[in-house]
């Protein structure tokens, strides 16, 4: 692992997309605090210093076609859950699509990736990932953030973490070099999807309906059924849970 450690940094993936594709390869960069960490439109995400763990990690995802590149969404998570699998309650940990981290139905952790296209295939991707370690007291978003020491009750050593969850991912990401390998990332996804297969309330378009989760397609869509057995398939930011406000939406 080529870890660098940053006291202070706007994006960690900001950091590593500023290096040539060659450099980022293998290439972790943590900070201690991050000023302006990245998610979709113009979501950020809240890190208190020294409080968390805001990383950033570099891999080589040239074996694997583009038009498959949601997978390496899958397997981020998995790997991710291999290691928090281990301090905290498993039952009450979930990916919520298409790839953050929810303990308890409280989000734990947030996944952005930044990948490079070259051609049919992918390049090297950018991972950047948050995580709540220790801070107690977040702003009350919609998605009610909960960290590692609020479910513990202790603090968390963050390198130790850091190391443990970067050899996880790399060993998940590993799995998309064979066919046996994509099949189980794609099957303990489904296995840890957040109402997967369960009947709940969401938002669309402004209305209230319900839905049945049935699983992902090849592009990352959530695939659903409705009351009359109709598919409804979502892309990131169509659809959100209605009940607590919580947006599919990546927050970093």
């Amino acid at each position: 692992m080529k870890l660098t450690i940053l006291d202070t940094i706007d994006s960690t993936n900001a950091f590593l997309l500023g290096l040539s594709e060659a450099e980022r390869v293998g290439a972790v960069a943590f900070a201690r605090e991050q000023t302006a960490g990245k998610g979709m439109g113009s979501n950020t995400w809240e890190s208190q210093s020294g409080m968390n763990l805001t990383f950033s990690m570099g891999v080589d995802m040239s074996f694997l076609p583009a038009a498959d590149q949601f997978l390496l969404s899958q397997a981020v998570p998995l790997g991710l859950l291999d290691v928090l699998d281990t301090v905290l309650p498993a039952d009450k940990l979930f990916v919520k699509w298409p790839n953050d981290l929810l303990f308890d139905r409280r989000k734990l952790c947030g996944i952005l990736i930044n990948s490079t296209i070259h051609g049919m295939g992918m390049g090297v991707s950018v991972i950047g990932i948050g995580l709540n370690v220790n801070q107690m007291q977040f702003q009350d978003w919609p998605t009610h953030p909960i960290s590692m020491k609020m479910i513990l009750g202790e603090d968390v050593a963050l390198e130790p973490l850091l190391e443990r969850l970067v050899t996880a991912v790399q060993a998940r990401v590993g799995n998309l070099k064979s066919p046996e390998g994509i099949e189980i990332i794609k099957k303990d996804y489904l296995s840890r999807l957040y109402r997967y297969h369960t009947w709940a309330a969401y938002e669309v378009d402004g209305q209230i309906v319900k839905r049945f989760i049935t699983g992902i397609d090849t592009f990352g869509r959530l695939r659903t059924l409705d009351p009359e057995n109709h598919e409804h398939l979502y892309e990131v930011k169509e659809i959100r849970n209605a009940e607590c406000g919580m947006r599919n939406t990546l927050l970093r």
